[in-house]
């Protein structure tokens, strides 16, 4: 449970930061938390198992929990690609690729 409150922490941090970077218009920043924000939003399974197995953090299955908080940050990227107006095919789009990418990493790690 650790791991989803600091994931959660960095999370919320960048998404304030690129507030601020967007309201200065600070493009090359904006757009570097911008890329972290879609990034943690796609891998949060990885991430989160990343940070219980590196940092000892204790946790039980934490790719499945981390498919489960990717979902709604998922349509949160694609309400924001869309220019803050809901598009069913770009939050599917985003869904899917969310799934994919959960799914793939389940697959992978199954493997080993």
């Amino acid at each position: 449970m650790r791991a989803v409150v600091v994931f959660s922490g960095m999370y919320f941090l960048l998404f304030a930061l690129h507030i601020v970077f967007a309201a200065k218009d600070w493009n090359l920043l904006f757009r570097a938390v911008a890329t972290s924000l879609v990034a943690m939003t796609f891998l949060c399974g990885p991430v989160l198992l990343f940070m219980v197995k590196r940092l000892n953090f204790s946790g039980t299955n934490p790719t499945k929990l981390g498919y489960f908080l990717s979902l709604p940050l998922a349509t949160g990227i694609a309400y924001a690609f869309t220019e803050m107006e809901f598009q069913f095919l770009a939050t599917m789009t985003a869904l899917i690729v969310t799934t994919a990418t959960h799914g793939g990493w389940f697959m992978f790690i199954k493997a080993k």
